[in-house]
């Protein structure tokens, strides 16, 4: 199991304790049937978030995981709808992530469908989330398109990343600017690499020092194809060589790392001696932060990686393409030479 992996796993048994017991039942049905543990761990944030919600007003007086298979009897279709509402206009959520959100909770009120009590009756008697059907984009030319404006153009990739390195100390107030002097090295050498391998937050995070050859410009990735766990060979481009090595010239001094400690890599934690293996929420808030201050809010981690397929889409074919990414399926990538097409 990946670092990464290792890491959510714990944190979903960690939170599955605060959970009814038949969403811990839920999950761990789905752990058992090789869901990914960060799967697992956004379903579990999904459902904490709905449970937290609807508590106070059915149940006030009973613990979130006393919560019996009975009592979700009284959610109703009028609570579903106002769910959705908070979700949009109090959590102001994107459509997309709001589907997300009540497609998770369809699925697990459909599995819970099926429990019976002893007279062979169902003990949840309706999935009440059933009726509400979430529109998703038809095809690959719909994705392509809702795309187009949240990736970075081949224009304004070397822009932000000179922002990266440099330009954002124009914005930054004391406190932000020696952070970003620590800093900074590591951030454009994440950047750098997202946008010129198309690699994955959780690869990032999973990297160890003996994963990447910087002289040939590569990194060994380990993913998940039909239950069997593949070593890949991602490529990566010129300037992502060049601050990878200005990177690990400071990597110890900056961060001071205990001898063992393998993650190519880290952070040091507020108030800790030793730098750590980062985490995917803190490259997912540090890029979130630098794209805010650029000027392209809608950038995010997916989002360089997708700007990395619609850079490479445009001087390779579909299976070039497929090897790059690690990709199971062609038809996961066909979005790229579509958003390639629409720029020609």
């Amino acid at each position: 199991m990946k670092v990464q992996e290792r890491k959510d796993l714990e944190l979903v048994l960690i939170r599955l304790n605060e959970m009814p017991q038949p969403v811990q039942i839920f999950i761990k049905n789905k752990l058992d049937n090789n869901l990914s543990p960060s799967s697992a761990l956004e379903y579990v944030r999904d459902f904490g978030i709905f449970f937290n919600w609807i508590s106070p007003k059915l149940w006030p007086h009973v613990e979130i995981s006393k919560l019996t298979l009975a009592l979700f009897n009284d959610i109703n279709a009028d609570h579903v709808k106002q769910y959705m509402n908070h979700l949009t206009y109090s959590k102001k959520l994107q459509h997309s992530s709001m589907c997300r959100k009540i497609l998770s909770l369809r699925s697990m009120f459909g599995s819970l469908h099926q429990e019976f009590d002893n007279d062979g009756n169902p003990i949840l008697r309706r999935n009440v989330f059933a009726s509400f059907t979430m529109k998703r984009p038809k095809n690959t030319s719909e994705v392509a398109h809702q795309l187009q404006d949240k990736i970075l153009r081949v224009n304004e990739i070397p822009a932000f990343v000179k922002f990266v390195q440099q330009d954002v100390s124009k914005l930054n107030n004391p406190q932000a600017q020696w952070f970003h002097n620590q800093n900074r090295n590591r951030d454009v050498s994440i950047i750098t690499l997202l946008l010129e391998s198309g690699i994955l937050v959780s690869d990032i995070v999973n990297l160890d020092l003996n994963d990447i050859c910087i002289q040939d410009g590569y990194v060994m990735v380990t993913r998940q194809q039909s239950q069997v766990r593949k070593k890949h060979r991602i490529m990566f481009g010129e300037s992502a060589k060049t601050f990878l090595y200005e990177y690990l010239k400071v990597r110890i001094g900056t961060y001071a790392p205990n001898p063992d400690e393998a993650a190519l890599f880290l952070a040091k934690p507020n108030g800790e001696s030793h730098g750590q293996r980062i985490s995917k929420r803190t490259i997912q808030a540090m890029v979130k932060k630098y794209a805010s201050k650029f000027g392209t809010s809608e950038v995010t981690v997916r989002q360089l990686t997708h700007s990395f397929g619609f850079q490479y889409a445009e001087t390779n074919n579909i299976r070039n393409l497929k090897q790059q990414l690690a990709q199971r399926n062609i038809e996961s990538l066909e979005k790229y030479f579509i958003l390639s097409s629409l720029h020609e």
